[in-house]
C-alpha cells in the first residue's frame, strides 16, 4: 500500500467520514488519498490515434452522485486505476471544502501517460439523482471536463450499490473488452459503445453545467454546485430511454430491478486531450 500510495499525491482534506471507500482504487475514501491499481498485463500499443500525451501532471477534481473511479489505458483495458469512491450523503457529493465533498488528486505525468485514453467508471444508489462531473488538467494546457467532448459510454447491466465496494479493476476490464465486442444485450445493457448521439441502445448524455443551486431537484436542474469544479463542466450519464421526451437521465426512474443499466464505463480519446504549447 504504502509504494502505491506513492504514485498517487492527493490534495484532498480528510474532513469527510461518511465517504465510503469503493473496492476498485483500494484507497480510503474518506481522504481522497485513494490507492492506484495497475492492470499486470498493459498493452501500450493499442487504444485511439492522435499525439502522445505531454510529460505533465494531471490535476483532477471529481465527485459523483453517488461513486466514481478514473483511470488511464488502452482502447481494450484501464491501466492506472484511481478512486473508487462512494458517496452517501448530500455533502459528500457537494460541499466544500474539497475532501469534505468533491476529491482532487495530482496524477503524476508517467500514470497518466499509460494509454490513449482517459477513462470514468460511475454507478448509482436507487434514490433521487445519479451523474458524474470532472475536470482534469495539466498545467500550461487547456482543461478537460465532462460533459462536453466526444465522450463515449458503455452501461454494463451489472449493478453496484454504494456500500458494495464497486467493481473490481479485474471486472471493469472485462467489461471494456465486453463492450469492445459490441455483443451485449440491448435488454439489460447499451449493447456496447454509444455516444452522445440517439441510438436504439440509449446514449451518452449531457446535463447542466456547475453554475446553478437548486433546493429540490428538478428536471434540468438536478444538482446543486459543486464545489471548486469550474461552471464549464457539465454533469455527465448514461440515458436507457432512446427516445425520451420527458423526465431527466439525471432522476432515478423508480421501479425494481436496474433499470439505469449500470454500472457505467465512460471514455475520452486522448486526441480530444489538450496539450500544453511547447517550452
Amino acid at each position: 500500500m504504502v509504494s502505491a500510495l506513492g504514485a498517487l499525491v492527493s490534495c484532498s482534506s480528510p474532513s469527510n467520514e461518511s465517504k465510503v471507500n469503493g473496492g476498485g482504487g483500494n484507497g480510503n475514501g474518506s481522504s481522497g488519498n485513494s490507492g492506484i491499481v495497475v492492470d499486470p498485463t498493459p498493452n501500450p500499443t493499442a487504444g485511439g490515434t492522435g499525439s502522445p500525451p505531454p510529460e505533465t501532471d494531471v490535476t483532477v477534481v471529481i465527485t459523483a452522485d453517488n461513486a466514481y473511479g478514473f483511470g488511464y489505458g488502452t482502447a481494450t483495458n484501464i491501466v492506472n486505476y484511481f478512486g473508487g469512491v462512494e458517496n452517501i450523503s448530500s455533502e459528500d457529493i457537494f460541499s466544500c471544502p474539497i475532501g469534505k465533498g468533491p476529491e482532487t488528486y495530482t496524477v503524476p505525468a508517467a500514470k497518466a501517460n499509460a494509454g490513449a485514453y482517459l477513462y470514468i467508471v460511475g454507478y448509482a444508489d436507487k434514490s433521487t439523482t445519479q451523474g458524474v462531473i470532472a475536470k482534469f488538467f495539466r498545467d500550461g494546457a487547456a482543461p478537460v471536463f465532462t460533459g462536453t467532448g466526444p465522450w463515449q459510454g458503455c452501461a454494463t447491466g451489472i449493478d453496484f450499490d454504494p456500500g458494495t465496494g464497486g467493481p473490481s479493476l479485474e471486472v471493469i476490464n472485462q467489461q471494456i473488452a465486453t463492450c469492445n465486442a459490441g455483443q451485449m444485450d440491448p435488454a439489460t445493457t447499451s449493447g456496447g459503445w454509444v455516444s452522445t448521439a440517439q441510438s436504439s441502445n440509449g446514449r451518452v448524455v449531457f446535463g447542466e453545467d456547475n453554475s446553478t443551486e437548486r433546493d429540490q431537484p428538478v428536471v434540468g436542474n438536478e444538482f446543486k454546485i459543486a464545489c471548486d469544479i469550474d461552471p464549464a463542466a457539465h454533469w455527465m450519464w448514461f440515458d436507457w430511454e432512446p427516445n425520451r421526451s420527458s423526465g431527466s437521465a439525471f432522476l432515478w426512474p423508480g421501479g425494481a430491478g436496474n433499470p439505469t443499466k449500470d454500472f457505467l464505463i465512460f471514455r475520452l480519446g486522448a486526441e480530444s486531450i489538450p496539450e500544453p504549447p511547447p517550452k
